[in-house]
């Protein structure tokens, strides 16, 4: 049943801040009544009453939650009460009224686990299998701690790689911005003067300046195909199924298809490493950190990494026997790990070096991108330029024979 969150002053005058569950809101309020209470407030919480464009929970909203819940936790706090110092504290909507959910629960015996199960949209296997543990064995704090962690290491790197993306994104925008203006008004003016002129134009600069002409006559369409082609190629990223099929062809390219093997890597090795230390079977774990792996094939593979463990098999000779998988330094290392019994550690360490990596990688993508985008730029103002200053020549040089 639906939750809704109320403000209400009790028999004894107190104010009151609370959550009831009922059917209803007029349900909730004649509950209320029964009460003798005097309602100031009724408001709507839980799935039902979540705007879907509200946006979800943030990577930093959760490494946050979860670093609050691990220092409170640790520091001897009942659950309740440190939900709800939380819930004051957060500014996120959403989070608020997730834990509102979660507060409301534990009081009626439910397990924070199974509450989170609800909103799988924001929590996702590898948090919902943490929590779960950590209840189960009695650690709940160092599973928010082990949790916040990754989810600051997951946030820095996906900054990093969205920060290495913004420059050859500005650029190209810039250009295609500039080809845009170009040829919806700079064209269009020039070849009328141009092609008013009786003068020998060259084959391929009065093709250019024909179409900058019908451009400049068919303005609105031209707007119109222009905006549906952006919104195509942003509908073929939202679908599902078509993005996973460009994905599988940019993944081919050189630079890119060596930077997502090295943060496939990365992803896999902290998420199975955290998982290991607290205290999820090994089995387990595996499936839950193939999930993270963005790359089909290595996927695929991961998904049979447990079926291997289960037979009796060590994970490094699982790996090694699989065609395009994880690379040599990393089926060594965890070979290693496994005979020192120091997997979950040495996992740890090698997430650090495949992050570092991920990071030189980038960098050395945008070295190579700068020189090559203004290579592009180059050359096409050049060509612009040929092909419009080709006819002033032509005029001058037919003005320059008739005097």
């Amino acid at each position: 049943m639906p939750l809704y969150k109320y403000k209400a002053k009790n028999k004894k005058g107190e104010i009151i801040e609370d959550v009831i569950q009922a059917a209803t809101r007029r349900e909730a309020a004649s509950l209320l009544k029964s009460d003798e209470y005097q309602i100031f407030s009724i408001k709507g919480l839980g799935r039902k009453d979540i705007n879907i464009f509200g946006g979800g929970i943030s990577i930093a909203e959760k490494a946050a939650f979860c670093r609050f819940m691990a220092t409170m936790l640790r520091a001897g706090l009942p659950l309740p009460e440190a939900l709800d110092i939380i819930r004051q504290e957060t500014q996120s909507k959403k989070l608020k009224e997730v834990l509102f959910d979660i507060s409301f629960h534990i009081k009626k015996g439910a397990t924070i686990s199974s509450v989170l199960a609800n909103y799988k949209k924001e929590f996702d296997a590898v948090f919902l299998t943490m929590v779960k543990a950590g209840e189960e064995s009695g650690t709940l704090e160092k599973s928010f701690d082990y949790l916040a962690k990754q989810l600051l290491t997951s946030y820095e790197l996906s900054q990093k790689v969205k920060s290495s993306m913004m420059y050859p994104i500005i650029i190209i925008g810039a250009m295609i911005a500039n080809a845009f203006i170009m040829l919806g008004f700079v064209l269009p003016k020039m070849s009328d003067v141009f092609l008013s002129l009786n003068a020998d134009i060259p084959p391929v600069t009065k093709f250019v300046l024909n179409f900058g002409k019908t451009v400049g006559a068919n303005l609105a369409l031209t707007f119109g195909i222009f905006f549906a082609i952006i919104f195509i190629v942003i509908l073929l990223f939202l679908i599902r199924a078509s993005r996973t099929f460009i994905f599988s062809y940019m993944v081919k390219l050189p630079v890119i298809s060596k930077v997502m093997d090295q943060l496939d890597t990365a992803r896999f090795a902290r998420t199975l490493s955290t998982l290991l230390k607290s205290g999820v079977p090994i089995m387990v774990a595996l499936d839950v950190s193939s999930d993270v792996l963005k790359q089909p094939h290595l996927r695929k593979q991961a998904k049979e990494f447990s079926e291997g463990v289960a037979k009796g098999e060590s994970l490094s000779d699982i790996i090694s026997s699989k065609k395009r998988s994880f690379s040599i330094t990393m089926v060594q290392s965890i070979k290693a790990g496994e005979k020192t019994g120091s997997l979950e550690v040495v996992l740890e360490e090698l997430a650090s070096f495949y992050e570092m990596e991920v990071d030189y990688g980038l960098k050395r993508a945008t070295a190579l991108l700068e020189p090559l985008l203004m290579l592009i730029i180059g050359v096409a103002v050049g060509a612009m330029v040929v092909l419009l200053i080709t006819p002033i020549y032509s005029i001058v040089g037919g003005l320059e024979s008739g005097l």
